[in-house]
């Protein structure tokens, strides 16, 4: 259960992910993915919140194998979000 998603999309509140329509229409391909990495970065970064929360609750209960797993998830997003920092400077770079 993903307890918020008040987070802002790059589109305007919907979940385009495509940024085909609506303002971004004219962008460049460039300029929207750009947008949209920085967007993927954030996104990740408020569900690590969430993963974080919840596996001190786990581990509160005792769940201590569940805890190792989100813990191990929680690596993975932040491991894919460097990715994505790189691929967003590389961009930036270009």
């Amino acid at each position: 259960m993903h307890e918020h998603h008040d987070h802002h999309h790059p589109c305007g509140g919907g979940h385009c992910h495509s940024c085909s329509g609506g303002d971004h229409q004219n962008m460049s391909f460039t300029d929207k993915i750009d947008l949209l990495l920085a967007h993927w970065i954030e996104h990740n970064e408020s569900h690590l919140e969430d993963y974080k929360k919840w596996a001190a609750q786990a581990r509160k209960e005792g769940m201590d194998e569940i805890v190792e797993l989100i813990l191990a998830a929680m690596q993975q997003f932040k491991e894919g979000n460097n990715r994505l920092r790189q691929a967003k400077q590389i961009l930036e770079m270009g």
